[in-house]
């Protein structure tokens, strides 16, 4: 067993219980798990393809396919713009002034380019001009630094060529650029959600993020959306990071609760060891934090996993008897929808197709996947040669279809139900799935997993590692 990591998960706060998930951890015959935990930056959903170098022209036939089919999809645009990059990040940016006069020929490209994209995957499937859009999402970066003109000359593309019959409409930005007047804009534009990146309400936690905005403003955007009718506001807050400590996390809660948050995304962030590829979208740089050399200065350093399964027994404390956690990391008030987006990908009656257009993009079925370019020269390049960004795709086998809807299913924390599985895959078990079949007994025998007839439930300490679950067990079974 790795020492690091078996030190890392004895890193405790003698001041709060000892998590639930450390005897598990701490077992020899777990190491799978704890090198997982301790090497995995977020919680990842990666539910990859199994075929690679799949043709594109096949990829396309199959996006095709399953959106006509589908009731509704999940379509996304990802603008990359942000005024600087904070410490954790390792996602594809373009970092820039906003109030700088060539600022704005990037904006301007950037809302070109993304049309084009849009356009060519138009041409490329065109069952997507009619599919009916469930939730349109404008990811960033900070696309909240758009100029006016060029936010409405993006959503006007997408309002005219795309079937927004149904669909709701979600927006992430930063609070030092979502302003009063700027969610205005938005809600005349008809979003009707709002995301934005707090990470923490403490301004030292923020700080060491290299994050430019106060606690204050956080709270402020919460404010200015609630005046305006914007009642859908989601948060994103992190646990695990540079001088972080399970009481700093418990204040979060605190003001959690006191906000009132309709919505709150709380992720893990461990820092040992980015993963190299498939992150949330795709990136591949080392953060500031590493690069910069910032670790330990002032005497800061980053929680070990034991604390980190701290603050996440803290988090479910706090948060459980207003709150459900669907899926994993993803929390809503019991009486209002979980995550719209994210139940179109990954619920098992669901799991619809999704496009995402902008660099960095994954798109998918359940056959296929396709992850954009995220080098933006490369990005600019590809669209200048009338070619979709697309850097490579995978196709999935049909075992590993089945597989993958069964991951999804156990991503969303909702007990994954067989007579279901059975609509969705003419008939067929998961349990006729060699994968599945194999990686149930062992589960069933850590404690993970109970079965009930047909239903599969993650057990307490199931729901804390359900990443690890995952991205470790599902193997091919020796022969």
């Amino acid at each position: 067993m790795n020492n690091e990591a078996l030190g890392s998960l004895n890193d405790i706060d003698p001041n709060y219980p000892t998590p639930q998930v450390y005897d598990f951890l701490a077992r020899s015959d777990n190491s799978a798990f704890l090198e997982y935990v301790f090497n995995d930056p977020f919680g990842c959903h990666v539910f990859p393809g199994d075929v690679p170098d799949y043709p594109l022209p096949s990829f396309f036939e199959d996006m095709d396919r399953e959106i006509k089919q589908a009731k509704q999809i999940h379509l996304w645009a990802y603008i990359p713009t942000c005024r600087y990059r904070c410490h954790f990040c390792q996602y594809p940016t373009v970092i820039l002034n906003p109030k700088a006069a060539s600022s704005q020929v990037v904006f301007r490209d950037l809302v070109d380019y993304n049309i084009k994209e849009a356009t060519l995957w138009l041409q490329k499937v065109p069952s997507l001009a009619q599919a009916e859009v469930g939730e349109f999402n404008i990811f960033g970066g900070t696309p909240s630094l758009l100029p006016e003109p060029e936010l409405r000359r993006l959503m006007g593309f997408y309002l005219n060529h795309f079937n927004f019959s149904a669909a709701t409409m979600r927006f992430e930005g930063e609070p030092g650029s979502l302003t009063k007047s700027y969610l205005l804009l938005l809600k005349e534009l008809g979003f009707t959600k709002i995301s934005f990146g707090a990470q923490s309400f403490d301004d030292r936690i923020i700080s060491a993020c290299g994050r430019m905005h106060s606690a204050q403003e956080c709270v402020d955007t919460i404010r200015h959306t609630r005046e305006i009718g914007l009642d859908w506001v989601s948060v994103d807050l992190i646990y695990g990071m540079l001088g972080q400590s399970v009481d700093d996390v418990k204040f979060d809660m605190e003001k959690s609760l006191e906000l009132e948050l309709s919505h709150v995304v709380i992720a893990k962030l461990h820092m040992e060891e980015f993963m190299k590829s498939r992150t949330g979208v795709s990136g591949e740089r080392q953060s500031h934090w590493q690069r910069k050399g910032l670790i330990n200065i002032n005497n800061m350093t980053f929680p070990g996993l034991g604390k980190q399964y701290q603050m996440r027994e803290l988090i479910e404390q706090y948060l459980s008897p207003g709150y459900r956690e669907h899926p994993t990391m993803y929390f809503h008030q019991n009486h209002l929808e979980s995550e719209k987006w994210k139940g179109l990908i990954t619920d098992l009656e669901k799991q619809y197709p999704e496009v995402a257009i902008g660099l960095g993009g994954s798109s998918k079925c359940t056959r296929a996947e396709a992850i954009n370019i995220t080098d933006y020269n490369a990005y600019k390049q590809a669209l200048d040669e009338d070619r979709l960004p697309i850097e490579g795709s995978r196709g999935i086998s049909p075992l590993q279809r089945e597989v993958n809807a069964f991951k999804m299913a156990l991503s969303t924390l909702v007990p994954v139900n067989d007579t279901v599985f059975k609509q969705r895959f003419e008939g067929r078990s998961f349990y006729d799935n060699p994968i599945i079949s194999h990686t149930l007994k062992t589960l069933v025998e850590k404690a993970l997993v109970t079965v009930d007839g047909d239903l599969v439930s993650l057990t307490p300490n199931g729901v804390t590692l359900v990443e690890a679950v995952i991205n470790t067990q599902f193997v091919t079974p020796q022969a």
